[in-house]
């Protein structure tokens, strides 16, 4: 069994790999840097003797669910975890930044941790027993000034997580929402 990991690159993503890698998980590591990716992928075939796929790709484009998708398809990798990790926070007063470039951290923080689930829920109803992470913050428990947009996404995390948690425990599909900070 394979388990996603958006934003794998570095940070949190690479931890939870190594983690995943420890279990004996094969991996898809995800993440728009080619370079860093193969060099996580490296760092963990050669300690842990797992299979590792990578894909550059930048999360954050509208199709990205559908790439993914049809990149697991064509290697026919059997999906049982997809973390959604991959995200950043732009901070300073709402108006420090172009609609621009709040729209694409809606984008990536909201739209596309959505479509990843709703694209791979099949996948994973289909492997069950399986698992969604999505990586909120403690952002996503109250307002936070100089950081409104970014806690506003976080608490989209959180909430959709809870929910997904209950309305998915019936077809063995656990989801949690980790909220480092």
């Amino acid at each position: 069994m394979y388990a996603i990991i958006t934003g794998a690159s570095k940070g949190i993503g690479k931890c939870i790999a190594i983690e995943l890698a420890k279990r004996q998980y094969n991996l898809v590591l995800v993440a728009r840097s080619t370079g860093l990716l193969e060099e996580v992928k490296i760092e963990i075939a050669h300690k842990y003797k797992i299979a590792i796929e990578t894909l550059a790709l930048d999360l954050s484009e509208n199709d990205s669910s559908q790439k993914l998708l049809a990149f697991c398809e064509s290697k026919n990798l059997k999906i049982s975890v997809l973390v959604n990790n991959a995200g950043y926070g732009l901070s300073g007063k709402l108006e420090k930044y172009s609609i621009a470039d709040n729209s694409n951290m809606i984008q990536l923080n909201i739209l596309s941790l959505t479509q990843n689930i709703q694209t791979f829920l099949p996948i994973l109803e289909k492997n069950a027993p399986s698992y969604i992470l999505n990586i909120a913050s403690t952002a996503a428990y109250q307002a936070v000034p100089m950081l409104a947009i970014y806690s506003a996404t976080k608490a989209y995390v959180l909430s959709l997580s809870r929910t997904l948690h209950h309305e998915l425990k019936s077809k063995q599909i656990t989801v949690t929402a980790l909220s480092p900070g």
